[in-house]
């Protein structure tokens, strides 16, 4: 005998009905809510895009110091970057419509940036001559040869000579150096080593009194045998040798002031503000500052140099 009451069935029927049309509104509401701040992100984005500048960005991306900075770059700076690789952009990109303002790292991304003919500046850097072109600003990355002749001279407290060898013209003791020097109160004793055969007769500045030797980034005197040979006669004469690379550290150099791409990143971000900001206000040469001093300490103790605890501390690293 069916004891349940007339109308049970149909009530939880309704409520069932009733149920599923609530939880269908509450969808359709939850799908509005969801599609209104998409909306809202949407539309904050065009916002700040159409509010940041277009910076254009050439660079080679072959070379590992370019592409490294570029990607720090993307992080450093708010502006819209759009990148240009050489041999990937095109002739009529660089019509289509002129940017806020322009970064180049080196030679052939200058060349490629310069074909543009908008009136807007360019930050060149990594490079030894800027084009003399009125929109260049130049950010120099050169060795910083007055900090090295600086440290040398408070390693070697008599210090009176320092060695310079090199194989390229391009490497050539100049007028930076000739003026650190002259600040520094030294006398620059330079080699040219284009023929390796002069090299035994040079390598023996680093055998006289009182003197320190500063080793340039010259790609025709980075070879192992010319390498090894300056350090080997550095360390047998106990002669402090200032390098331009992590490596040359480890390898024996007593210091080494090194160009970090996150560094250089954050001074290339400074120089994309001011160029977007107040162009007037741009210096057309600045010297890059943010060098990351490398220290052996191992070596500098067996020549009996003492390091002072500033610079110790200055140090990124100690070998």
């Amino acid at each position: 005998m069916n004891t349940r009451r007339p109308g049970v069935n149909y009530h939880w029927k309704c409520r069932g009905i009733y149920n599923r049309s609530v939880t269908e509104k509450m969808l359709k509401i939850k799908k509005l809510i969801c599609g209104t701040i998409f909306l809202l992100f949407v539309i904050y984005g065009w916002q700040v895009q159409a509010q940041s500048a277009e910076v254009w960005v050439f660079f080679r991306p072959d070379i590992p110091l370019h592409a490294d900075t570029v990607n720090h770059l993307k992080n450093k700076t708010t502006e819209n970057l759009i990148f240009c690789p050489v041999g990937k952009t095109s002739l009529s990109f660089l019509e289509s419509r002129p940017p806020a303002c322009a970064v180049v790292l080196g030679d052939a991304a200058q060349e490629l940036a310069l074909s543009m003919l908008w009136k807007v500046k360019i930050l060149v850097t990594l490079l030894d001559q800027p084009a003399t072109d009125k929109r260049v600003v130049f950010l120099n990355t050169k060795q910083p040869v007055a900090k090295q002749m600086q440290l040398l001279k408070t390693l070697r407290k008599n210090l009176e000579t320092v060695w310079y060898p090199y194989a390229s013209e391009r490497f050539a003791p100049d007028a930076a150096l000739e003026e650190a020097a002259t600040s520094a109160g030294v006398t620059i004793k330079s080699s040219s080593l284009d023929n390796p055969r002069s090299l035994p007769a040079a390598l023996r500045y680093l055998n006289l009194s009182s003197t320190a030797a500063i080793l340039p980034p010259d790609p025709g005197i980075m070879n192992d045998a010319i390498i090894k040979a300056i350090l080997l006669a550095s360390f047998r004469s106990h002669t402090p040798l200032a390098g331009f690379s992590d490596g040359m550290v480890r390898q024996g150099a007593a210091f080494a002031y090194v160009l970090r791409p996150e560094r250089l990143a954050e001074a290339i971000s400074e120089k994309i503000a001011e160029m977007v900001n107040d162009q007037h206000a741009l210096a057309p040469t600045s010297n890059f500052e943010r060098w990351e001093l490398i220290l052996n300490a191992t070596i500098l103790e067996k020549f009996n140099l003492v390091i002072p605890e500033e610079v110790r501390r200055e140090a990124k690293k100690v070998y």
